[in-house]
């Protein structure tokens, strides 16, 4: 992972840009064939520029993230230190348990409610997935890709919630007993 984010820290923000745009048009595109429609010259365009407004408003809001996260002190937990200290299993250097616990016990919060929730609604898509290969069309493609990545999606997420979980426990256990909040 740290390989692709320093392969995208170096490439140039127009570079990033095109890319946004050119997968958002293959996607579009990809759709529309996948449901029988023509794509004509002007549809290839128009899902062009509209994919160049996406990617431009992309980038925007992740180098402005950036510098958001620049601007705190290197140790609060803004969600790009959170991310690194969940991936890494370690808290920055001078993590304060009056700043940190709230953060972590919130995201243990949402895994758990997002586990069931993310699930159920992705089961939902998967069987709106299965009526859709067989509504009487000429082409059930479509139905066929969504049901097969809605039920990925159902199934894994909370596959990676259960695997999550623990590491944001053992954070919050590295804090010391009389600094922790939480015990």
């Amino acid at each position: 992972m740290e390989f692709w984010r320093s392969i995208v820290r170096r490439t140039p923000l127009w570079i990033l840009v095109f890319v946004i745009a050119t997968a958002y048009a293959a996607l579009q595109l990809g759709m529309r064939l996948l449901r029988g429609k023509e794509v004509g010259a002007d549809d290839v365009a128009a899902y062009g520029v509209f994919g160049v407004a996406i990617g431009i408003f992309t980038v925007w809001m992740a180098v402005r993230a950036a510098r958001k996260d620049r601007a705190l002190p290197p140790d609060s937990p803004t969600a790009t230190n959170l991310k690194k200290a969940i991936s890494t299993g370690q808290l920055p250097e001078h993590a304060s348990a009056e700043l940190w616990e709230p953060e972590l016990i919130n995201l243990l919060i949402q895994d758990r409610r997002g586990a069931w929730i993310v699930s159920v609604f992705f089961g939902l898509a998967t069987v709106l997935g299965v009526f859709i290969i067989f509504d009487p069309g000429e082409n059930p493609w479509l139905g066929v890709v969504c049901s097969v990545v809605f039920l990925c999606l159902a199934v894994g997420f909370p596959l990676w919630v259960r695997r999550r979980r623990p590491r944001i426990q053992r954070l919050l256990d590295q804090f010391p007993e009389e600094e922790s909040l939480w015990r």
